[in-house]
């Protein structure tokens, strides 16, 4: 497995060296950089609003039962980020002005792919949400963002994720669908989530202390998604816009006796054209892609809110939080119609690790009904039923998926993260046909 070796002796060799250099312990509970402080000097390159950042997560799986695929066998995925945030009011006296710059390398293989998920129905979700958009290292953000009417006001302009600004959520698990925004996983032909940016603009606004509303244009080009085109800058290849909108609250509830939370709707617009799920020009089920009639946008509507429902009186950064996540795609152009995403989190369940987190989450794919009069109509054609589902020519009728998990994030220290869960997939990509599946997992987080 790729992380093995080659990930191991690096991280040893960079441990061993700071050691002998800085003379500290990078396993020690308070150490916030595996490789040091640099004798204080990271601290204040970070006050004079230079932050710097290298990171390591990687993501085991074996399959204990279940799937497409029954014979058990260990995965791993991998990713590197390098990055900065540079506060450029502290550094040149711009007022309320900060850019980010950040790359990203992914590697490893796909348990989803290789033993959950019939390879002629893909699992919509996947057992390790670092894996997917290509093995290569790639142009993750390169952005600038500035302040303006007191910073009530703020404009975002350069290379980035859709998700970082709209349609973002909390990453507490290590299953795909749990993990952050929800629409990469359903529209990700024209919606963009980190590793992978793209060019665009956005502002956000604040009408009240605790409402904002913002908007934006991203590029809609397929190339910045292909493999070995990471630091694609060119808009050659363009094939429409994205404009998202969203409305954010953030109240101090006293339902849950003054706790934050966020609630969000949104919705977005993409002019790039797009094939019909299932008709052609004349209104007739077309089951070859090729044939299907063109559509000259595509949208979806989100919901998003996050709370904090309990703290403890001594610690309101410990609790209980839940969040819940829906989003309703174009049924003209989506595969997956709508989506259903439940999580709840614990902070500091034991007061002696008040930052350990025990976690649990629920997602749901509902598949579009007219793909399953498409994926009908193509058996049909065949002289083909469900009895003949071993038939390589067999099209699998797609219904609902349900991915389900149970963790416990021991943070050892600021720097270095264990994440064991346990996961259950229903009906991967949605075919009644693949056994349930057990997944045994864990997630690795090493801040250097």
């Amino acid at each position: 497995m790729k992380f093995s070796m080659n990930s191991i002796a690096m991280i040893s060799t960079f441990t061993l060296a700071s050691s002998a250099v800085f003379a500290f312990d990078p396993l020690a509970q308070d150490q916030k950089w595996i490789l040091s402080d640099w004798n204080g000097k990271r601290t204040q390159l970070e006050q004079q609003g230079y932050q710097f950042t290298a990171a390591f997560q990687n993501e085991s799986t074996v399959n204990l039962n279940g799937g497409y695929d029954d014979s058990a066998r260990l995965f791993n995925a991998n990713q590197w980020t390098f990055g900065t945030r540079l506060d450029l009011e502290k550094i040149a006296g711009w007022k309320d002005t900060q850019a980010q710059l950040s790359i990203t390398k992914r590697d490893g293989q796909s348990l989803s792919t290789d033993r959950i998920s019939d390879p002629r129905a893909p699992q919509f979700s996947s057992a390790q949400e670092i894996y997917g958009r290509g093995q290569w290292w790639r142009l993750t953000s390169a952005w600038v963002k500035k302040g303006f009417l007191n910073n009530d006001l703020q404009i975002k302009v350069g290379r980035m994720g859709l998700s970082d600004d709209f349609n973002a959520s909390h990453c507490e698990f290590q299953n795909l669908m749990l993990c952050g925004g929800q629409l990469g996983k359903t529209v990700g032909d024209i919606w963009f989530n980190s590793p992978v940016s793209q060019w665009g603009i956005n502002a956000k606004y604040q009408l009240l202390p605790s409402l904002w509303f913002g908007t934006g244009i991203y590029e809609v080009n397929p190339e910045n998604a292909l493999e070995q085109h990471g630091f694609n800058l060119d808009m050659d290849q363009r094939k429409g816009i994205l404009i998202p909108a969203e409305l954010s609250w953030k109240p101090n509830l006293a339902l849950f006796d003054g706790l934050s939370g966020e609630y969000k709707v949104g919705a977005f617009l993409s002019t790039a054209d797009v094939r019909n799920v299932s008709t052609d020009e004349k209104g007739n089920i077309e089951p070859n892609a090729a044939d299907r009639k063109w559509q000259n946008n595509k949208h979806s509507v989100w919901l998003n809110a996050q709370q904090q429902v309990f703290a403890p009186a001594d610690n309101p950064k410990r609790g209980l939080f839940i969040s819940a996540n829906f989003t309703f795609n174009d049924k003209s152009t989506t595969v997956v119609e709508s989506t259903q995403q439940l999580a709840l989190w614990y902070k500091g369940i034991f007061e002696h690790r008040p930052n350990d987190t025990i976690g649990l989450g629920l997602a749901r794919f509902d598949v579009n009904d007219r793909v399953r009069e498409r994926q009908n109509a193509s058996n049909q054609l065949l002289g083909l039923t469900e009895t003949d589902y071993a038939n390589p020519k067999y099209t699998p009728i797609q219904h609902d998926e349900l991915n389900i998990e149970l963790n416990y994030n021991f943070q050892w220290s600021p720097s270095i993260a264990l994440r064991p869960n346990i996961q259950y997939v229903h009906q991967a990509g949605g075919v009644k046909q693949v056994d349930d599946t057990w997944v045994a997992g864990m997630t690795m987080k090493l801040n250097f």
